[in-house]
């Protein structure tokens, strides 16, 4: 065998290797979030995610019916087993793109030890596949399938034409708002500050603030004119559960029946101040110490590199949050947001020449640290919805089980 045939021999060697210890931190990854799936064959796609899969356009158009629309299309009869498929297929997605975006720099930039241990943290965090999975079925996968291959997009395409890189984004933004119109906080601030820190010029910053306005304006027509209006309320689930039976869930359904704003605000406030949701609160500000004291020692230990557009990034990354008072699932916004942050760090190390270092050798010097703060991840489980982590769920039926009345 010659010299050349043998280094292929060995490259390929380490790619298997590399796809094989990908998906066994995918498998243990799922494995925490979703015990009961593996452990006794239980789906979570909750009934109340199904009913989502429901809604479509045959009375006209509605908020969150795309995806429905889509399926119904496809096959017809929108069947729980269906939808279930469907759901993991997509939790598959974009555990593959997740996987593909935070390998990029230990794949990019010579197999560093402190890119693998990025992208170990990225890829065990409970806000980031753990909370996917455990949340399943959830329009939110569809999101940042959609997030994730935008942002590959403007890396391709942002330095090369900045009419390609304006449709690619305000295409993959529109369709995620018809997604659910919430995604204009998840992912466009992110998206557009991403795609200015690839292309700063005036030119691309107007195409920037032209799909800024573009979004806004149907984000504003779906949230607006998107409820649905063919049927009263009663009557529409008497007529989803004559078809789909007794999964159809009341509450999933009246998020297209026009609840006011400030119903929804009052909701949220009066659920958030309640003793389960303070004590949920207190147990994401305990559990997630570690990472926040990561964080804050990253961004010291790269500060005299960060300009204002760094700063901007992780800015943007926190824009789930301004979901707060819109809507009760406030553990949700907090497994976004820290979403966000992880991709943005992942992004900075594929852009920025100048803190790519710094942030690969602060994980190669706290390699402890680093591995506490993965280990205390699958300690806690997945960071849920409406509840913190899945380990006070547990605490609190345990309690609740010696602890009469």
């Amino acid at each position: 065998m010659d010299i050349k045939s043998n280094a292929w021999g060995v490259r390929d060697a380490g790619k298997v290797s590399f796809i094989l210890v990908c998906s066994f931190v995918a498998l243990i990854v799922w494995g925490r979030s979703s015990p009961d799936l593996f452990l006794n064959g239980i789906s979570y796609l909750s009934d109340w995610k199904y009913t989502h899969y429901l809604f479509n356009y045959d009375d006209g158009f509605v908020k969150r019916g795309v995806i429905g629309e889509s399926l119904k299309t496809l096959v017809g009869y929108i069947s729980y087993d269906l939808v279930n498929f469907v759901s993991y297929v997509s939790l598959g997605g974009l555990s593959f793109l997740f996987f593909l975006f935070v390998s990029k720099p230990y794949v990019g930039y010579g197999g560093r030890f402190g890119a693998f241990l990025l992208m170990i943290f990225a890829a065990t965090s409970p806000a980031t596949l753990q909370h996917f999975a455990f949340d399943v079925g959830r329009f939110d996968l569809i999101i940042y399938i959609v997030f994730i291959l935008i942002v590959l997009s403007i890396k391709f395409l942002a330095e090369r034409s900045v009419y390609a890189t304006f449709v690619t984004v305000v295409a993959g933004l529109s369709f995620a708002v018809l997604v659910h119109e919430a995604a204009f906080f998840m992912i466009l601030p992110l998206t557009l500050v991403f795609w200015n820190y690839i292309d700063p010029s005036k030119k691309g910053f107007v195409f920037q603030g032209i799909s800024f306005a573009a979004i806004f304006f149907m984000t504003f027509l779906v949230s607006t004119r998107g409820g649905y209006s063919a049927l009263g309320f009663e009557d529409h689930l008497e007529v989803l559960r004559g078809v789909y039976g007794d999964r159809v869930v009341s509450s999933s359904l009246a998020v297209i029946h026009n609840s006011s704003l400030e119903e929804n605000i009052d909701r949220t406030i009066r659920l958030g101040f309640s003793f389960p949701r303070l004590v949920h609160h207190g147990a994401l500000v305990f559990f997630m110490m570690p990472f926040a004291y990561m964080m804050y020692k990253l961004y010291m230990s790269i500060r005299g590199q960060a300009d204002l557009r760094v700063k901007l990034i992780f800015i943007a990354s926190l824009s789930p949050l301004s979901l707060y008072p819109l809507g009760q699932d406030h553990f949700r916004w907090w497994s976004l947001a820290i979403t966000n942050i992880v991709l943005s760090i992942c992004f900075i190390v594929l852009s920025d020449k100048a803190i790519r270092d710094g942030i690969l050798s602060f994980f190669e010097d706290r390699v402890r640290l680093v591995s506490f703060v993965v280990l205390f991840g699958f300690v806690s489980g997945p960071l849920g919805v409406t509840e913190s982590f899945d380990v006070v769920v547990y605490a609190a039926k345990i309690v609740g089980s010696i602890v009469p009345g």
